[in-house]
């Protein structure tokens, strides 16, 4: 008889995580009916997408499967602490919503770029701009397919834990799905699934943070466990810090303020209809992203006390193991189906911004032959899922390690692109190569990551080399407005 129900409850988590999936799916597949058929549509969707889809695109597309698995055992491990990341991410992404979304908007338009390899090198002479060109498209490649593997690695931790399902199975599932709908109306029908997704992202963690805090017996009740457990959990400040906690919290914002160089993202506000409608974009995202942090945030403290036995093991698996054992199964196949459509929602997205790359910027005779564009995300999606099956199994890591990467290559340059800085070949090629050695060396040689994230070292050093160029150059700061 136990065995019996143990059987139909693994049935309805299976029928409702289904039948959230064939919903988002058969949102992304409906969407090609607005297709273009041209390569612009396929890449920025015609630039139509409307500010509500742009705030809540962005959100599911930046903030996905980390906040679901990376953040909450990042927290699960470090307690109350973890909540400097979310306000130093917030403060440094503001700042590019701020100030970058709009100029990039209106200069991509004006100079007819569809990507940010093209944007960030269109001033230099032929010869010189398809060299940065390629080196820029082939670091998004890298980076990206490394970024969405780890996607597909966070939801197949999900389908592991709640269907006992090998991580093999779920990372082909969530490709296919993602290949679906990605191949069929490219980035609108990313965006479309994105705003589905958003809604269901937050409706889940939620649902799940409120059923923790009642088994929690209320907050105070919570940080009073959490006390018991270790005093450390409880703190407002990270220990043990070489450097203090200001150089940690200026690494994050760094770190936060390098969403202007992760692509995936920025093709959203280069997609919104009209640059005016940016601010409004900025106002929704915000609100939904503070929210959905905090629900994560709260989910993490929660598992520390109602998943003991998780310490010192995988502290990702914390929201699956957690849902499974607090809601109903119904309820359980929600929270899986959010939590895989926040994974394929970046990964979706990565898949078609490495497409893009390959085909306008690493070989730019392919970028108005739309059935290249299509075949290209098919193979970039097989990339993917290699490294997804081969790599690292840690969200986190594969996370910062990527998003890292495409920061300190990418952000300086799109940063002086936006400003009407125009760079030179050689200080270009200097201000990707000597930001990205030393996030390598700040890593992954000297292990000081966990001290003052690597970005805001790499920041100074491409701001070293661009202050080095002009000194010797004697050249004005900004170049004529567009």
């Amino acid at each position: 008889m136990i065995e019996l129900i143990h059987t139909m409850e693994a049935h309805m988590i299976i029928v409702s995580f289904i039948i959230f999936l064939l919903l988002m799916t058969g949102i992304g597949v409906y969407s090609s009916k607005k297709s273009l058929k041209t390569t612009q549509d396929y890449i920025l969707a015609n630039r139509s997408i409307g500010p509500i889809p742009t705030a809540l695109s962005a959100v599911s597309t930046c903030h996905s499967g980390f906040m679901f698995i990376g953040l909450i055992g990042f927290t699960y491990s470090y307690g109350l602490s973890a909540i400097w990341l979310i306000i130093a991410w917030i403060i440094g992404d503001f700042v590019a919503w701020m100030f970058i979304h709009k100029p990039l908007r209106e200069k991509t338009e004006a100079y007819n770029m569809n990507t940010i390899s093209g944007f960030i090198s269109h001033h230099l002479p032929h010869d010189k701009k398809h060299i940065i060109q390629r080196i820029s498209a082939l670091c998004i490649v890298v980076f990206l397919a490394v970024y969405a593997a780890a996607q597909l690695t966070a939801g197949s931790k999900a389908l592991n834990v709640m269907l006992d399902w090998p991580h093999a199975l779920g990372i082909c599932v969530g490709a296919v799905i993602v290949t679906a709908y990605s191949f069929s109306g490219g980035v609108r029908a990313s965006i479309w699934t994105d705003v589905a997704q958003s809604i269901l992202m937050i409706a889940s963690m939620t649902g799940l943070v409120l059923v923790a805090l009642y088994h929690t017996h209320g907050l105070s009740e919570l940080f009073r466990s959490l006390n018991q457990i270790d005093p450390h959990l409880t703190q407002w400040f990270p220990q043990n810090l070489t450097y203090g906690f200001p150089l940690y919290l200026a690494g994050w914002i760094a770190f936060g303020f390098g969403v202007l160089g992760q692509p995936h993202i920025m093709t959203r506000p280069m997609s919104i209809s009209h640059p005016k409608h940016l601010k409004t974009a900025r106002n929704y995202y915000f609100v939904w992203y503070l929210f959905f942090s905090l629900t994560s945030l709260g989910v993490g403290l929660a598992s520390r006390v109602l998943l003991p036995e998780l310490n010192g093991t995988d502290t990702e698996l914390a929201l699956p193991i957690l849902a499974t054992q607090l809601l109903p199964s119904i309820f359980v196949g929600g929270i899986l189906a959010g939590l895989f459509s926040a994974t394929i929602s970046t990964a979706d997205s990565q898949i078609l911004t490495c497409s893009a790359a390959i085909t306008q910027d690493l070989f730019p005779k392919w970028k108005d032959r739309f059935s290249l564009s299509k075949l290209t995300t098919l193979l970039t999606m097989i990339g993917v899922v290699l490294i997804a099956l081969f790599g690292s199994k840690s969200v986190y890591v594969l996370v910062v390690l990527a998003w890292s990467g495409l920061a300190v290559v990418l952000g300086p340059l799109i940063l002086c692109a936006c400003l009407n800085i125009k760079l030179g070949y050689k200080t270009s090629l200097a201000m990707m190569i000597g930001p990205l050695v030393t996030t390598i060396l700040w890593s992954q040689v000297f292990k000081l990551s966990g001290h003052v994230n690597e970005v805001l070292p790499s920041i100074l050093v491409a701001l070293l080399i661009f202050g080095l160029s002009r000194i010797k150059k004697k050249q004005p700061l900004t170049s004529p407005q567009i």
